[in-house]
């Protein structure tokens, strides 16, 4: 059975890989799980390989061995491991910590020799960089993720939000209407456009809020099946609002400065905010000229006391004068005559 087996043309995984038998996505970072089973026991003691596509050959990244004590059925290499099932004809392999530069064609297959491996599945694989947006409540965000494929281009694209049990809930997608691709759509605040052309999904998202902050995805969408193109982490914080505030100084005088605040109300509690502020600056304002009223009331009637005591003075003083005006031709007179009056 193994000699025929044998015979069957083994082949390098190259020779099929136009032929996936799954095709995965991932974001940096993140992990691949693979399980392909080799269904007869026979081969159980078989080594096992998983192996990455380059040109037509299949470059071995981690395999099952044999030692002097036996058969090494789980070996890691790097960052894949490789787990032979020998009990129930499956192997199971795991990637961890993704990079963009993983991105390619695998083989999980038997391992005969370097150049002689016999292909169990074929699976193709993207990993994608995560892309990251910080925005303020109001803003919008539009995001570029670009497919690579000519396949896709009327493939439906989706736009959905990632949950954390790994799904992904939907907010707007591409559709097939009428016979024929309507490669844009709108629903509420998102907005996607497929441009077949360039290859490229752009999405909007507007109004944002705080609520929208977290992990979106751009995907290939075959309902119930995603296939991602990229994953979008997006932050959104509160937008600032400038208040008018009182600032009593060292020397007592009340002013009135501009301070930026984070915006920890809504729109409403922030009017009644200003309203409130309007009516104690009017209250102020109104203590202040009543106060500066009655100073002056006060001011007018010292004066106008000061004024009284003035006049009389200057009346008492001009009837003097009067009088000494009139009695000195008098006293004159009387002097004259003295002088020339004939002594006794």
């Amino acid at each position: 059975m193994q000699e025929i087996f044998q015979d069957m043309l083994l082949q390098a995984c190259g020779f099929q890989a136009q032929f996936y038998d799954a095709m995965e996505s991932r974001a940096e970072g993140q992990s691949l799980v693979v399980k392909c089973s080799y269904g007869s026991l026979d081969y159980s003691a078989t080594r096992k390989t998983w192996c990455k596509l380059r040109g037509e050959i299949c470059t071995p990244l981690v395999s099952t061995s044999y030692a002097s004590h036996g058969y090494h059925n789980k070996v890691t290499s790097g960052r894949a491991t490789i787990e032979d099932h020998t009990g129930n004809g499956t192997v199971t392999i795991t990637m961890e910590k993704l990079q963009v530069r993983d991105s390619g064609v695998y083989c999980c297959a038997l391992y005969y020799s370097p150049r002689t491996v016999y292909q169990l599945m074929t699976i193709k694989l993207d990993v994608s960089k995560v892309q990251e947006y910080d925005a303020v409540e109001g803003q919008s965000v539009s995001v570029q993720c670009p497919y690579h494929t000519q396949d896709y281009k009327q493939v439906k694209k989706a736009w959905c939000r990632s949950t954390v049990q790994n799904e992904c809930v939907v907010l707007v997608n591409t559709d097939h209407r009428y016979l024929r691709y309507q490669n844009w759509a709108q629903k509420d605040r998102a907005r996607i456009y497929d441009d077949t052309q360039k290859r490229i999904v752009t999405i909007t998202m507007s109004n944002l809020q705080v609520d929208d902050a977290g992990v979106y995805w751009c995907v290939h969408y075959d309902p119930p099946s995603f296939y991602l193109i990229c994953e979008v982490k997006l932050a959104v914080t509160k937008a600032t609002t400038t208040s008018v505030v009182p600032v009593t100084s060292s020397t007592g005088h009340t002013s009135l400065v501009l301070s930026t605040t984070s915006a920890g109300v809504t729109p409403a509690d922030s009017s009644l905010s200003s309203e409130r502020v309007f009516i104690i600056l009017g209250v102020v304002l109104g203590v202040l000229f009543i106060l500066a009223l009655i100073g002056l009331v006060i001011l007018r009637t010292r004066k106008s006391k000061q004024l009284k005591t003035r006049g009389k003075w200057r009346i008492d003083g001009a009837y003097m004068a009067q009088l000494s005006l009139h009695w000195v031709p008098y006293f004159s007179f009387a002097l004259t005559w003295s002088e020339f009056s004939p002594t006794a």
